[in-house]
């Protein structure tokens, strides 16, 4: 599994003969190619991107940035507002949206 599998506090596991992560909400199953993948960003496709809640966006914002990511949007929750959103490529081109309030709704 890939080395940020912590950042979203995944729990690695099995599902199956398949590796897989467990998430609140959700499970993620891998399985091994036989031949080399072509990646392709998910932004703009069927698919187009996921979507994590975070408790503290500003904290996990600046945790991010140390590891080293970089920000589709720039990450700057905004005190006292209801909602706060950003967004991030994995490294394998998965476009990801961070917020924080939108369990409110």
């Amino acid at each position: 599994m890939h080395q940020r599998q912590n950042t979203f506090g995944a729990i690695a596991g099995k599902r199956n003969n398949f590796e897989a992560a467990d998430l609140p909400g959700g499970n993620l199953t891998f399985k091994q190619l036989t031949q080399p993948a072509v990646t392709v960003p998910t932004r703009g496709r069927a698919l187009d991107h996921i979507s994590f809640e975070v408790k503290d966006l500003a904290s996990f914002c600046k945790q991010l940035e140390a590891d080293g990511q970089k920000f589709d949007a720039p990450c700057n929750p905004r005190p006292g507002a209801a909602t706060s959103i950003t967004y991030i490529t994995d490294p394998f081109g998965t476009y990801i949206e961070l917020t924080q309030g939108l369990n409110r709704y």
